[in-house]
């Protein structure tokens, strides 16, 4: 289930994620899954949660562990694998993947009208 929250501060959002991640998954081997934009995001988050998660009482020593924390591009990419079956890695859809064929189209109607932005 995918679920979205916002707020104007990321200090909230962590408090409420700590929150929800204060319940453990019922499988404690299943990582929960948390998308961040930066990897300068993911270690923040990672120190917030870790004063929240599995800390004694009165003090911040906990731990943050079995949180897989994907930029939003791989988490789009992972679900869209596992939906549809296809090898992330092999994707015709991947930026390197994609680039040669979409250079060879664009040398192949450079004089279309519809390319004259792009001239």
């Amino acid at each position: 289930m995918l679920v979205l929250h916002r707020a104007e501060r990321a200090d909230l959002l962590a408090d409420l994620l700590g929150d929800l991640l204060a319940d453990p998954l019922p499988d404690p081997m299943t990582a929960e899954l948390v998308s961040v934009p930066t990897r300068g995001v993911e270690r923040w988050l990672t120190q917030q949660l870790a004063g929240r998660l599995g800390r004694r009482v009165g003090r911040a020593d906990g731990v943050c562990a079995n949180v897989e924390l994907p930029f939003p591009g791989a988490l789009v990419r992972r679900i869209l694998a596992e939906v549809g079956g296809e090898d992330p890695v092999a994707s015709a859809w991947t930026p390197e993947r994609l680039t040669w064929p979409l250079l060879a189209l664009v040398d192949a109607h450079e004089d279309e009208p519809w390319l004259a932005p792009l001239a």
